[in-house]
């Protein structure tokens, strides 16, 4: 833990001052560009994993446990209050692993902050310039918190940064569309402080709880603001106090991170073209270019080296046995050989290459055997500001292929365009029972989000 003693106590105040200040009218277009992406490729993500069982599970608990409201609940005619929704909403998400993500923040905003930003617009009739607004509030506020966290240290610790981060994010754009003043955001801030949690124990056997981050972090985020409203206190210091959240969660907090200036945070987002943990991106990509420039027969690959910086290593390359001999298509999103071993077979990594079955078929089990995972030492000097993979194929001939992937495509600096967003989009959306028109004006209404009087369009078409 760092040392956080001779502050002025007044950094949880001071950030929530400069959250709640975001006004429409301070936003760059690309923020607003950015936002709407956002958006878009949230929606897309959620309609992606309606039919998986843990969305079902979560789905039919929440409409056994919350009360009718009048928040959508994505792809179905039901609606919750607003906690049920962002509970289904944001679990839903998170379960392709498909979801926006952000480098040096750390984590996946969009389904922490999106269900509370479409819950609360339905709740309250909020603009689309009011929506818009909150957006890039939850994301300013998720990741320069994630930042000033320096996050790698909660992955040391078994911590999820999305859960973490999540529920302070899910607050802010909460604050924002309940118009909360100061006190009541701060607040509203402290209350969620109490919430947070998020455990990554999950990667050792596939199960299903990281899935949960997403809605539990929503959630919880629009419970507390809704709680700050109606006059309930958190404490005032959540972030920097002594029993507060860098102090309990983190090590070797940067608190000066939290008021750095510069551009909004959401303009640096990534986008994710492959359904797997983003630590798997560069090494698909390297795969993807190898093969796509060279003629080559994977049954006829010797060895294929696999080189990652040390939190991604620790993440997708370890334990060992569990990265190679996945049981489950949660194992294959988070392992580094069975990826590699995927795009080498299919050339590519979308959601038909991450089901149970896929995980266990023999061409995979007989590729998983030429593959070795290292830890590069040279690498870690890039991380976190991207997360470099470095894949070296050697044949059967001797031939070599070597390729280092340091910004995959969806990083700002390799990034997805509209077309590429939108060919995304409509992949995810195959086997939903959205018609094509109704389709074609939800991606209308969503790149012309600032002349939306309300979101009454929009959140009709998702049902």
């Amino acid at each position: 833990m760092g040392n956080i003693k001779g502050r002025d106590m007044k950094e949880t105040i001071d950030f929530v001052k400069k959250i709640s200040a975001i006004r429409y009218e301070d936003l760059s277009d690309l923020a607003i560009e950015m936002a709407e992406k956002c958006l878009l490729d949230y929606i897309g993500c959620t309609y992606a994993g309606l039919s998986y069982e843990s969305s079902n599970i979560v789905r039919e608990f929440a409409l056994e446990n919350y009360a009718p409201g009048n928040c959508t609940i994505i792809g179905s005619g039901q609606k919750l209050v607003p906690g049920g929704a962002c509970y289904t909403n944001g679990t839903t998400g998170h379960a392709v692993e498909l979801d926006d993500c952000t480098n040096e923040g750390g984590g996946h905003p969009a389904v922490t902050i999106m269900p509370v930003v479409l819950a609360m617009a339905e709740e309250t009739g909020a603009s689309g310039k009011d929506v818009l607004t909150a957006i890039v509030a939850g994301y300013e506020t998720f990741i320069r918190i994630g930042k000033a966290s320096n996050y790698q240290s909660m992955f040391v610790r078994g911590f999820h940064p999305t859960a973490l981060l999540g529920m302070f994010g899910a607050t802010m754009a909460a604050a924002h569309l309940l118009d909360l003043n100061i006190e009541q955001a701060a607040n509203a801030m402290g209350i969620v402080g109490s919430y947070v949690s998020g455990n990554l124990e999950c990667y050792t056997d596939g199960s299903y709880t990281k899935r949960l981050h997403g809605g539990t972090s929503s959630s919880a985020g629009v419970t507390a603001a809704l709680l700050a409203k109606k006059g309930y206190t958190g404490p005032k210091t959540i972030l920097e106090g002594q029993r507060g959240f860098f102090h309990a969660y983190c090590m070797d907090p940067r608190l000066e991170e939290l008021f750095k200036t510069g551009p909004l945070e959401i303009e640096r987002v990534s986008f994710k073209p492959h359904a797997c943990c983003r630590f798997n991106q560069a090494g698909i990509d390297a795969v993807l270019e190898i093969f796509e420039q060279n003629s080559i027969d994977w049954k006829k690959i010797q060895s294929i080296l696999i080189e990652l910086s040390e939190t991604p290593y620790n993440i997708v390359g370890q334990p060992q046995e569990i990265k190679f001999n996945p049981k489950s298509a949660v194992d294959g999103q988070f392992s580094a050989p069975y990826s590699v071993a995927i795009a080498c077979i299919e050339n590519r990594a979308f959601l038909e290459e991450y089901t149970d079955e896929s995980v266990k078929r023999p061409d995979v089990l007989e590729c998983l055997k030429k593959i070795t995972v290292k830890h590069s030492t040279e690498l870690d000097r890039f991380f976190p500001e991207s997360f470099p993979t470095r894949i070296t194929i050697t044949m059967e001939d001797g031939k070599n292929f070597v390729r280092e992937v340091r910004y995959p495509k969806g990083d700002p600096e390799n990034p997805l365009s509209w077309e590429d967003l939108l060919q995304k989009f409509d992949r995810c959306m195959v086997g939903s029972s959205m018609l094509q028109e109704n389709k074609r004006k939800l991606i209308e209404y969503i790149r012309n989000l600032e002349n939306a009087g309300d979101m009454k369009d929009i959140t009709a078409l998702l049902c």
